[in-house]
């Protein structure tokens, strides 16, 4: 546990700092948002989790929304998505070092793989900013952990611990629909190479069946389960990817599909080029060494990181191309375990007793430490270098005022203004003395106002039950504020907006502008409207 508990610290410090500086990413919020309002709500319940992100992380931070009962820091700026984080990442930390122990590397290559992923700066980043890149990889490194043991031993609760890792991926990103189609055809295909020589391939082909539905139903049961809750409760069985703020509805809004046209296929080419590179530059090397290298020695373990971590980079390509993703820096994070990963697996396994120092001296090739070493070298500056650079690190970029006050200012990225509006309007809204459900908002992209309230319960908000009733009705129903989003971007998504479609320009016939909230840059974020006639 000391191990772990190391590099939870580390993370959690790291997000601490993020957040104290005032970067707060708003996907961090949004979850953090979520958690809150299962508890801190007008009408708490466990469905106001809600359902367009998936809901692992959030349901990991509600127990820890009763630390802010001590500490207003920790829900206002967000800091439980931080801890969350740490808690996620340092986990994966830990099934890197426990991929190297069941490989039995030496020790030397061991705290080298360690040190590739865990420290590799948008791994620092990410296990301390509050998102879900902690959760996902952690899980998608548990399940490739327990594939890589089924392919060495055949054992069928290795499938079931992959099912589960598998199960709770998807509860975490969508993305784990990818890596469970692939592990599933692979489970499949080597079931039956495997027992086809004593039960023939009708044999081989049902033990593949049965093997493949080991892994494939805790997840499958995730997926239907969560998508049953959704239609029951909101109507939808996909709500992140069909609801008015799911994943397509979100790409629309933001007007990707016609910057993809724009750069073309060269200059799409060119972007996920340098995203891949820059977030790990040694991985086509390293893919290709450990295939070859596979082929002579006739393993087939390298399959169980490419299918969970391989597959994932081929969406995120496939879905940049095709407009349906916004293509953030961070979709290629699965490319550092697979690095790590595929490496360490050159190392065939020896018996339990064997000394580590033993098995790789005659099991390992000889250029795993050297590589090792170059990876872990070569993604550091590279990762930097994109991380800070405005046309790849998109989200990351920001920092560099922090590191470069003198050359760059906190203005220029809203991770740091956004968080500073929300307080300041959440502080707005406080000093009003304002009775409950009294400022009606679609929390869905201002999910930090409500964090920042010291009065949460004033705001009527998206999962409350009245909510309808009241964008509807605002005035018959109490309502004094509406806080809305300038209908722009995201903000095309804001349900008083969409209701309500000229309430920007002129109020819609029923509210009066009473305050605009303005960026750094001089431009509207979102503004507040009294209804007319209200007390």
């Amino acid at each position: 546990m000391t191990f772990y508990t190391i590099f939870f610290v580390l993370y959690a410090l790291v997000g601490y700092f993020l957040f104290r500086i005032g970067y707060v990413n708003p996907d961090a919020s949004a979850r953090v948002g979520n958690a809150g309002y299962t508890m801190m709500s007008r009408y708490p319940h466990l469905g106001a989790v809600g359902f367009v992100w998936n809901p692992l992380p959030s349901f990991v931070e509600i127990p820890l929304f009763r630390l802010t009962y001590w500490n207003s820091f920790i829900r206002s700026t967000g800091y439980v998505g931080a801890i969350q984080s740490a808690l996620f990442m340092a986990g994966a930390v830990f099934q890197i070092r426990g991929i190297a122990l069941d490989r039995q590397v030496s020790t030397l290559a061991r705290w080298l793989a360690i040190a590739a992923f865990a420290f590799h700066p948008m791994v620092v980043f990410y296990g301390g900013c509050g998102m879900s890149e902690g959760a996902e990889l952690f899980l998608l490194l548990w399940a490739c952990r327990h594939l890589l043991r089924w392919l060495q031993s055949s054992a069928p609760i290795n499938l079931v611990m992959c099912g589960v890792a598998l199960a709770l991926c998807y509860l975490t990103r969508i993305e784990a629909t990818v890596a469970l189609a692939a592990t599933g055809v692979l489970v499949f295909a080597v079931s039956v190479v495997r027992n086809r020589p004593a039960w023939g391939w009708r044999g081989g082909i049902q033990l593949g069946i049965h093997d493949a539905v080991v892994v494939s139903f805790l997840p499958l049961f995730a997926i239907f389960s969560w998508s049953l809750s959704s239609w029951l409760l909101v109507g939808s069985l996909f709500d992140s990817y069909t609801s008015q703020y799911g994943n397509a509805a979100q790409v629309a809004a933001s007007g990707i599909g016609t910057l993809t046209q724009a750069v073309g296929f060269e200059g799409t080419s060119l972007n996920i080029a340098a995203q891949l590179l820059g977030m790990q530059p040694l991985v086509v090397v390293v893919v290709a060494m450990v295939l070859t290298r596979a082929v002579q020695k006739r393993c087939i373990d390298v399959l169980a990181p490419l299918a969970m971590f391989g597959a994932i980079l081929v969406f995120q390509i496939y879905a940049i191309y095709t407009a349906a993703t916004f293509g953030w820096f961070r979709f290629f994070m699965t490319a550092i375990p697979l690095a790590v990963v595929a490496l360490l697996i050159t190392t065939t396994p020896g018996h339990p007793q064997d000394r580590p120092a033993r098995v790789h001296a005659r099991r390992s090739p000889v250029w795993l430490v050297p590589m090792l070493v170059f990876v872990l070298i070569s993604s550091v500056p590279s990762a930097w270098a994109a991380m800070m650079n405005p046309a790849i690190g998109k989200e990351e970029f920001g920092v560099r005022a922090v590191i470069w006050p003198d050359r760059y200012s906190k203005a220029e990225h809203w991770a740091f203004w956004g968080g500073e509006l929300s307080r300041n309007t959440a502080a707005w809204f406080d000093n009003q003395n304002l009775p409950d459900g009294s400022v009606l908002v679609d929390t869905f992209s201002l999910a930090k106002t409500w964090l920042a309230s010291n009065h949460p319960k004033q705001f009527t908000i998206r999962s409350d039950y009245d909510f309808f009733d009241k964008v509807n009705s605002p005035l018959d129903s109490g309502v004094h504020y509406l806080l809305v989003p300038k209908p722009a971007g995201l903000g095309k998504l804001d349900a008083i907006n969409l209701r309500y479609p000229t309430m920007w320009s002129d109020g819609a016939g029923l509210a009066t502008l009473a305050l605009s909230v303005v960026n750094p840059q001089g431009f509207e974020q979102f503004r507040i409207y009294k209804i007319n006639g209200a007390g």
